[in-house]
């Protein structure tokens, strides 16, 4: 009743490599596309909340005002009459 008939095969030539099908070159098309849709998300992410962030002051007399203690506005004349608690003459830095 039921006859055997071979199915078609789809099978492709063992000898080329799956991404020069035309599956391959699609997913390729794909994949190259998401990375490409990141890389732009990701810039645009950074140039909205990243960059406009301000920088901090990083110069040498912030350093050292930041590591020893910035002097009081109220330690000025205090300091006149009296020994300092801050060098007036700060060390050179290397």
């Amino acid at each position: 009743m039921l006859r055997y008939v071979p199915a078609m095969s789809c099978r492709r030539n063992p000898a080329t490599p799956w991404f020069r099908s035309a599956e391959g070159r699609r997913y390729l098309r794909h994949f190259g596309g998401l990375i490409a849709l990141k890389i732009v998300l990701l810039a645009v992410l950074y140039f909205v909340f990243i960059a406009p962030q301000p920088r901090a002051d990083t110069s040498p007399d912030r350093v050292f005002d930041a590591v020893h203690g910035a002097p009081r506005a109220s330690a000025a004349p205090a300091a006149a009459g009296g020994p300092a608690n801050h060098p007036t003459q700060r060390e050179p830095t290397p």
